[in-house]
């Protein structure tokens, strides 16, 4: 097992997330039982419009998610600045795609999210950034809110500019329903076997154990995601580094693998998910759990909100994916990466530079704060949210990985074009096998690492 003190590599995240949970405040609901933030006094910078009227255009998958703070941010700066956001959501397994035509056909808009961008500034989509491509954000004025240690780590590239922030941490795990879990007798499993009973009481009561919403690909990754963290990770962390160099290749590990992808394929063939989860939208699976139609869901701490949108006084617990043999620790895949940017090439970069920073600035950031239950990375963002406080509780129980499988190019080359959402989505759909799983991805990355 990965111990939080002996794993050097999980360090620097591992002292943000500790960072992290200092600063947040303390544990209550709004009137509307959803997440509620605030701020400090004078945390966020003055308005001042801009001269004349100025249209930025802003590319991103995050709309789903943060809806109400997104729309807030642009009738502000409408408001405040004279600035208009002519904003572009595209769906999540689009994304990479689109950005990198706009990056090809030099039409990168004025602002932009990503994924993450690596030491090298490899962009998680597949693309490398050219010098001056990116503004640097480091005199911003709102950047000075920011833990230290999530700065430094943003700069931490060739060039040593700060290019974005990440501006919350979140956690893969189980978001399930207290009431079902109440009426059936059922208590937070700790150990696999737990678990496995869990979904057998369940499933006996007529109740779907675990909500699926396979019909968005991006949702089939997270089960293998901290499967990978419990059953590789925790085996040997440097096995992530060389496969990302290519010392190792996925079929030298290929037991350890196929266990890994064997078990969201196993649950779906006991019928542990609920019905029709190729059909099913990740939205549909979140409102299930809201009503108990359903009594889990396992995905990552920002999907509570799709949760009680459906069921508002829906009480919605968290704990970690319970993988682990009893009296093994269990693991929590975390990750601090997305963030936005701006086209340094832009024609309106003084006019982007302000919008970053009101999009950056506390208020701003308890907004979106309370859309995504995150933890913030702005100090000055005080978040009062039970839920929170559960997610913490928890990450002080178990054994926190800083990352999870595919991210930021520590388990392949970041141009690899391996679509590990699709492939994972085809795994559940019995459309390929885990053999060829494996194949295709060391092919992919072969590839990558021949250019």
């Amino acid at each position: 097992m990965i111990r939080t003190k002996k794993a050097a590599t999980l360090g620097v995240t591992l002292a943000l997330t500790a960072s992290l949970l200092a600063a947040c405040g303390s544990n209550s609901k709004d009137n509307e039982g959803q997440a509620s933030a605030s701020v400090n006094p004078d945390s966020s910078p003055a308005a001042s419009a801009s001269a004349s009227p100025v249209t930025l255009k802003y590319l991103t998958w995050t709309y789903s998610d943060r809806t109400p703070s997104t729309d807030a941010w642009i009738k502000d700066l409408k408001d405040q600045f004279n600035i208009t956001i002519d904003m572009q959501n595209v769906p999540s397994d689009q994304y990479a795609t689109m950005l990198k035509t706009k990056y090809a056909s030099s039409d990168l808009p004025d602002l932009f999210m990503t994924h993450g961008i690596d030491k090298d500034l490899n962009f998680v989509e597949k693309m490398t950034a050219q010098p001056g491509q990116l503004a640097d954000l480091s005199d911003l004025a709102s950047v000075k809110d920011f833990i230290p240690s999530v700065i430094e780590s943003r700069k931490n590239n060739k060039e040593g500019k700060l290019y974005y922030l990440p501006i919350s941490t979140n956690a893969l795990g189980v978001l399930y329903n207290k009431k079902v879990f109440a009426d059936n007798g059922i208590a937070v499993p700790t150990n696999i076997d737990e678990l496995t009973a869990s979904f057998e009481k369940l499933k006996a009561a007529g109740i779907a154990p675990m909500a699926a919403g396979f019909k968005d690909a991006w949702t089939t990754q997270i089960i293998p995601f901290i499967a990978f963290g419990q059953y590789i990770n925790t085996k040997d962390p440097t096995i992530r580094v060389k496969l990302a160099t290519g010392e190792l290749k996925y079929a030298d590990i290929k037991d350890d693998v196929k266990k890994v992808l064997s078990v969201q394929s196993g649950w779906a063939d006991k019928g542990y998910f609920s019905d029709n989860f190729l059909g099913t939208d990740v939205s549909v699976a979140s409102q299930m759990v809201g009503t108990g139609k359903a009594a889990m869901l396992v995905s990552g701490t920002w999907q509570l909100g799709a949760i009680q949108s459906a069921n508002p006084d829906a009480e919605i617990g968290f704990f970690a994916l319970p993988l682990n043999a009893a009296g093994e620790k269990t693991i929590l895949p975390t990750s601090a990466n997305e963030g936005l940017l701006i086209n340094a090439k832009s024609k309106n970069v003084e006019a982007a530079k302000q919008a970053m920073d009101f999009y950056l600035s506390a208020d701003n950031q308890a907004r979106i704060m309370k859309d995504l239950n995150g933890i913030p990375t702005n100090m000055k963002v005080q978040v009062d949210n039970p839920f929170t406080k559960e997610v913490q509780n928890v990450m002080s129980q178990v054994t926190v990985q800083s990352d999870w499988w595919g991210t930021d190019g520590l388990y392949n080359p970041l141009s690899t074009t391996f679509n590990m959402e699709k492939q994972q989505q085809g795994l559940i759909a019995k459309g390929t096998t885990p053999d060829q799983f494996i194949s295709d991805f060391d092919a992919a990355n072969a590839k990558a690492f021949s250019k």
